[in-house]
């Protein structure tokens, strides 16, 4: 047998037991399979929101369920175990489950599908979306759709974060068809900024901040007395300019008094003589000729 062969008779086989459990366990909130193929046995793990009706009185249902998978089905040494859902409400299955279930009762689909919406956005799924097709009120066939917040339908986001179930309910009409789509809380979807919480602070950090800010308050509180009574801005630029006087004042005043100035010797200012002129020379020998008239004439 070829891989490829192989592969496809695996899934099948998977989809018949997942058709099977489904339609059995149908009242105990049934929510999904898991075959795990071991050296010794084979696992099959169901998942259901009330695994009490699963297990039955004293065993009674895993008993028959173990016996329908082994003689149906082909699975040998099958060990049938059960897991509670931890929130059924983020379970596309048994949503999917419920609605149908609750259609079949006679409660009608509108009303029905806007109450599972709200209990799962509720539950903290990222978005929502209940599909409803068959004859809803008319003979002539119709879907009507239900969505809340964002459910991505393409690409990776699609495959890893959205849980898609499918189930019908049998009603005299005819058949409708229900299909949930639920995005999980923990999808991280692309263009969509996540913000960490800080780290808590050691406590030594927390003490030196606490300091700081303490610093910062007291400052704070100093500026504001200096600055106490004071509402106009002109005010502070009188106190600004009188604070510069001061402190101009205050330098004169530390500088050493000015050593008196030494006093000069007068200066003597020697005649040169002047150049003088012929008439002038004239007049300075007729005053020698008289001066020497003179002593002659005494002695």
């Amino acid at each position: 047998m070829s891989a490829i062969k192989y592969f496809i008779e695996q899934n099948t086989r998977k989809l018949k037991i997942d058709e099977f459990l489904a339609k059995e366990l149908n009242a105990a909130g049934y929510g999904g399979v898991e075959i795990r193929k071991m050296p010794m046995r084979t696992e099959v793990v169901i998942q259901a929101s009330r695994p009490g009706v699963v297990i039955g009185r004293r065993g009674a249902k895993i008993r028959d369920l173990s016996y329908a998978l082994e003689t149906e089905y082909g699975i040998d040494n099958v060990q049938v175990e059960v897991t509670e859902i931890e929130n059924p409400w983020l379970n596309a299955q048994v949503m999917a489950s419920k609605l149908a279930r609750q259609l079949e009762h006679g409660v009608r689909y509108r009303r029905m599908a806007y109450w599972i919406l709200r209990r799962v956005m509720r539950a903290g799924a990222l978005g929502c979306e209940i599909i409803v097709k068959g004859k809803l009120g008319s003979r002539r066939a119709r879907y009507q759709k239900f969505r809340e917040a964002t459910v991505a339908k393409t690409g990776r986001p699609s495959e890893l974060f959205v849980d898609e179930a499918n189930d019908f309910a049998v009603l005299k009409p005819g058949t409708i068809g229900v299909k949930v789509r639920i995005m999980r809380p923990d999808a991280k979807i692309p263009g969509i900024i996540h913000v960490k919480k800080p780290k808590a602070k050691k406590p030594m950090e927390a003490a030196a901040a606490g300091q700081r800010a303490e610093g910062a308050e007291e400052q704070a509180e100093a500026i504001e007395e200096g600055l106490e009574g004071i509402t106009d801005i002109e005010e502070l630029r009188e106190l600004e300019e009188l604070d510069g006087l001061e402190l101009v004042e205050g330098k004169d005043k530390e500088k050493k008094p000015p050593k008196p100035e030494r006093e000069k010797p007068p200066t003597v200012h020697e005649e040169t003589p002047a150049t003088t002129t012929g008439t002038e020379k004239d007049e300075t020998v007729d005053d020698l000729d008289e001066l020497d008239s003179l002593d002659e004439e005494e002695g």
